[in-house]
């Protein structure tokens, strides 16, 4: 078991030589699934299995949901040395192989049903392994250890390859600076597929032998469950599952052992912040990061006091600066580029691109706007590639979201811009309402015009209960743009998912 070829599991290989009866791995109602014993055999039997059946050097797609079968695969195939291409369980089996042939990975790790096409050369259970043939090799950074693939700005899958020594970093920042303890019981309700999953809940079982505990579901029973049965002290978790739990209200049970509550991937409304607080007497932090260089802030101000976009300050281990188009420091107050330096910078993006050092060499510039106050807290003010251009002036969609957000009786907002021949684009919002506050497209768009400039204006609302978000707690772009751009009624009422639109001007 020593001889594992990556560090990480070096490491977690000889924490359960030194403490084999330790819980790793917890269910839902806290029973124990696997010791570190348990889990490091486990992890040595696949990989002896896997070793004859893969190519070295060659990655591998794995993509299954949080439990043993996705912590034990990502060990064994590490165990082995071989880059892992871990891929989101809601992606349709298309998508799937989309990723893999954008890593070259020459096989996919998978629930049986989830590999199309492609036969299985071995199946255990509910994990199956198939081999691609005449994949083209795709040249990786040196010593890759995962790839964290996204969709890339043109919906073509990208990857962001990552080295062991940049994910142990990264999770090492992580659990320092949020005072996470090794014995700390996390609530692995975040996908361990994606970054905020991936630094705050499987590199640091294998680091430190931080334990899991999976919930069956998201619903909020079932999390209030686990966190209370299971004695989690750390809770990763998105704004939404924050707001699945305040619904409980009264029903929702103390929980004494939880220490570390954070959210990020998503804004988290002050509200549900102040409602959860109210309710549990524990504050959700706020953590903003990226898949390029894992952790960047924490914010853990009080949530009323929090300015709308306020991400707090840099990580233990992290350098930021806000930056202008040289890449110039700028005093506080100023609005910049985000520019982040820290050990656990990717090693580089695949296909590799050329965009004048904005990731490599241990540095990462953002694509979003920020600013410093007096205090060192770092405020989102956007994203650089997302100014709209109406008519030929640039308008911030956050800008305008926050304006949304303040209105009273809606609770969340996304907006995004529309391709419009005669203006370049037109603006355009989804706007989550709360159905009791009686809330119109016509009433949205009075307050609006208090706030904004015309060019500013929405061109076109639609108003839903609920934001379409995926399972990491995101809005789903995709489902924003298909609800914009169904043929709508520009009447003033509003019924089901309203919609509305005003003229230009």
């Amino acid at each position: 078991m020593s001889r594992a070829a990556c560090p990480l599991l070096r490491r977690y290989l000889s924490l359960a030589s030194l403490a084999p009866d330790t819980p790793a791995l917890l269910g839902a109602r806290g029973e124990v699934l696997a010791t570190r014993g348990q889990l490091a055999s486990r992890i040595t039997e696949l990989a002896g299995v896997l070793a004859p059946l893969l190519p070295p050097d060659r990655a591998v797609a794995l993509s299954l949901p949080n439990g043993p079968d996705l912590v034990t695969a990502f060990g064994a195939l590490r165990a082995l040395g071989l880059p892992v291409a871990l891929v989101d369980t809601g992606a349709p089996s298309a998508e799937l192989t989309r990723a893999a042939d954008a890593v070259g990975a020459v096989a996919v790790l998978a629930c049986p049903g989830r590999l199309g096409a492609v036969r299985p050369t071995w199946e255990s259970g509910s994990v199956a392994l198939g081999l691609r043939n005449d994949v083209p090799a795709v040249e990786l950074p040196l010593r890759t250890a995962l790839l964290k693939l996204t969709s890339g700005s043109t919906g073509t899958p990208r990857a962001v390859a990552v080295g062991p020594r940049e994910l142990a970093t990264d999770s090492a920042n992580i659990m320092h600076t949020m005072q996470v303890r090794p014995g700390d019981v996390t609530l692995a309700a975040i996908p361990m597929t994606h970054s905020y999953g991936i630094g705050s809940c499987l590199v640091p079982l294998l680091l430190a032998g931080t334990p899991q505990a999976f919930p069956v579901s998201n619903l909020p029973p079932a999390l209030a469950e686990t966190l209370t049965r299971a004695r989690v002290a750390h809770f990763p978790a998105v704004p939404a599952h924050i707001r699945a739990l305040t619904s409980l209200d009264d029903h929702l049970p103390p929980l004494p052992d939880l220490r570390v509550c954070l959210t990020a991937g998503a804004l988290l409304m002050p509200s549900d912040a102040q409602a959860f607080e109210a309710l549990t007497g524990h504050r959700v932090n706020v953590f903003y990061g990226s898949s390029e260089c894992g952790g960047i802030t924490y914010e853990t101000g009080p949530p009323a006091t929090r300015r709308p976009g306020q991400v707090g300050r840099p990580m233990r281990g992290v350098r930021v600066d806000v930056v202008d188009e040289m890449l110039n420091p700028l005093p506080q107050g100023q609005e910049g580029r985000v520019l982040v330096r820290s050990g656990a910078v990717a090693r580089g993006t695949v296909p590799a691109h050329d965009r004048g050092g904005l990731i490599g060499g241990g540095r990462f510039l953002a694509g979003d706007s920020g600013v410093f106050d007096a205090d060192g807290c770092l405020t989102l003010t956007g994203r650089v590639a997302e100014l709209l251009n109406v008519a030929g002036k640039k308008v911030h969609p956050d800008e305008v979201r926050r304006t949304l957000e303040a209105i009273p009786g809606v609770r969340a907002a996304v907006v995004t811009g529309l391709p419009d021949e005669h203006r370049g684009q037109l603006v355009a919002a989804v706007v989550e309402v709360d159905r009791a506050a009686g809330l119109t497209v016509p009433a949205i768009l009075a307050a609006c015009r208090r706030m904004l400039a015309p060019h500013k204006l929405p061109r076109r609302l639609v108003l839903v209960d609920e934001l379409p978000t995926s399972e990491r707690g995101k809005v789903r772009k995709d489902a924003v743009i298909a609800l914009l751009s169904r043929p709508h009624d520009p009447g003033s009422g509003v019924r089901g998912p309203g919609s509305g639109s005003v003229p230009p001007q």
